[in-house]
């Protein structure tokens, strides 16, 4: 039974002091009458506690009481008013604080009547055998067990109560409703309002066609799977209706896990492919064999394609799938993965060109851009591979044109990368090619360092830093100026550099710029 139930018994003489309209919907699962002053260790989950609080003492004393509720997880707690009088106000502070329903009850009501009442109602096993969300309930589950889906689910849940629902995944895709079809307006605001949510919380959002409830579909992983939205308002809703979501939230769970194990077995190939072009651990044999499992000739050429949103909360799974989406009919084959925060695709196809790939998604994107809002979606475009050792090449030109891709419009498309700055010309090259450049001039110094305790490769980057100027570096690194040059000459000495001269500088700040261990790009 709820709180509300009790409540709305008017024997009971029960009434609310402190207690939101959320919170009354919780269920009570038995009664305990105590006046200890920290009842923990007598407590359940779901308790209704009464207490004459014989031992309040002072605001101290109130909150080592509800405390121990609160970690017990007691549902309400009821204060009788014979022996305290008038509820002093911090009683609501404290409860407010630690998320327990207070109540009272009429001075001419036993805690014996209350707690007989609860008993024998939860005892009956008739009345909870008849209870219209265990029949439902159990209908549910049994729907899970046959292979139904959520789809069977929601037109249950609709047929028994009369609640239009339907499931978002976490990609922004309406995968299942009941009822009237929401807009994609409408699917787009609600899976952007539930971005943000992690924790297992409805959210209610009200418009002028009325109210929605939506709830994250949770799992291990730190990202929703998805989202179960219901036409309504959930705090109006009956203990039974309430129960049934629960319960359903159960089923699109199961449902939606089992949906993404096997998406992840399906992709796990495709995402192999992308880590090892990117660490540059492939043989041209290996890949063509790799493509040739992603259903890929590996004679035809590969087009890449890398895209990211420009918002962390936003699921790298909504970004391929999107993509993948607008690209639907371009060449011979599209498949991709996530890669971290973003999406990398491999586009089959000696027909297939950047300018042609662009307009094919460009002519499909209008479904997709709702679910962006205010965001910008990059895209970067390799050129076609003419074999598949240029793959790795054209997995890293695609991912630095997409992190150089700028404009105004919702989808920005870049098909070719214009540095203006050594950083971004940086970007362009593997990140293999530029760790063993680094590691490669600076192994000297790296490993004098190690056997030395010292540190010449901070001493060259403050020095390049500042201008090459004895002075102002031998300041920065709190040492006399004498210090500074013979450092400096152990430097040339081990790298074979001069610092005179202007290559030799250039040389050795693009390799501190490019060197891992040390904060560089790479």
């Amino acid at each position: 039974m709820r709180i509300a139930d009790l409540l709305d018994r008017e024997a009971l003489g029960l009434s609310v002091v402190w207690g939101p309209a959320s919170l009354l919907e919780r269920d009570v699962h038995g009664s305990y009458i105590v006046d200890l002053p920290n009842p923990g260790r007598f407590l359940s989950a779901g308790d209704l506690v009464l207490t004459s609080a014989l031992w309040h003492t002072g605001m101290d004393s109130t909150r080592t009481f509800v405390s121990a509720l609160a970690a017990k997880k007691v549902a309400v707690l009821v204060i009788g008013r014979i022996v305290i009088g008038e509820i002093p106000d911090h009683f609501a502070e404290v409860c407010r604080e630690y998320g327990i329903v207070l109540l009272t009850l009429r001075e001419d009501v036993s805690f014996k009547s209350v707690t007989q009442y609860i008993d024998s109602t939860l005892a009956d096993p008739d009345a909870q055998a008849s209870s219209r969300s265990l029949v439902v309930g159990r209908r549910l589950l049994d729907s899970l067990g046959s292979g139904a889906g959520v789809q069977a689910a929601l037109r249950l849940m609709l047929d028994e109560f009369g609640v239009e629902s339907w499931v978002i995944e976490s990609n922004g895709v309406l995968s299942a409703l009941a009822g009237g079809a929401p807009g994609a307006e409408e699917i787009a605001r609600v899976w952007n309002r539930m971005l943000p949510e992690r924790a297992g919380v409805a959210v209610v959002e009200t418009d002028p066609r009325g109210s929605r409830t939506a709830w994250p579909v949770l799992t291990d992983g730190e990202q929703p799977l998805g989202y179960l939205v219901c036409a309504g308002d959930h705090r109006s809703w009956s203990a039974d209706l309430s129960r049934v979501v629960g319960t359903l939230l159960v089923v699109v769970r199961v449902e939606l896990e089992l949906a993404a194990s096997r998406r992840r077995a399906d992709e796990a190939q495709a995402g192999d492919l992308v880590d090892l072009l990117v660490a540059d651990a492939l043989s041209p044999g290996e890949a063509s064999a790799r493509l040739r499992l992603l259903g890929s000739d590996p004679l035809e050429p590969v087009t890449v394609v890398a895209a990211s949103v420009d918002d962390e909360v936003y699921p790298a799974r909504a970004v391929l799938e999107a993509v993948a989406a607008m690209l639907e009919g371009v060449g011979t084959n599209v498949v991709g993965a996530e890669y971290g925060t973003e999406a990398v695709l491999f586009v089959s196809g000696a027909a297939v060109t950047p300018e042609s790939l662009i307009a094919t998604a460009t002519r499909a994107a209008g479904p997709h851009e709702p679910l962006l809002g205010p965001r910008r979606m990059r895209l970067g475009v390799s050129e076609r591979t003419l074999s598949v050792s240029q793959l790795g090449a054209a997995v890293e030109s695609a991912r630095s044109r997409m992190r150089a891709a700028a404009g105004e419009n919702t989808m920005v498309w870049a098909t070719r990368s214009t540095p203006v700055s050594s950083d971004a010309l940086l970007e362009l090259l593997p990140e293999q090619v530029r760790t063993r450049f680094a590691t490669g001039l600076l192994a000297p110094l790296i490993d004098y360092d190690a056997r030395h305790g010292s540190d010449l490769v901070e001493t060259l980057r403050v020095f390049l830093d500042a201008g090459a100027s004895w002075q102002s570096a031998a300041a920065s690194l709190h040492v006399h100026v004498n210090t500074l040059r013979y450092r400096v000459g152990r430097i040339e000495a081990l790298t074979q550099r001069d610092v005179g001269r202007m290559a030799d500088r250039v040389d050795l700040y693009l390799a501190l710029t490019c060197l891992p261990t040390t904060g560089g790009k790479a």
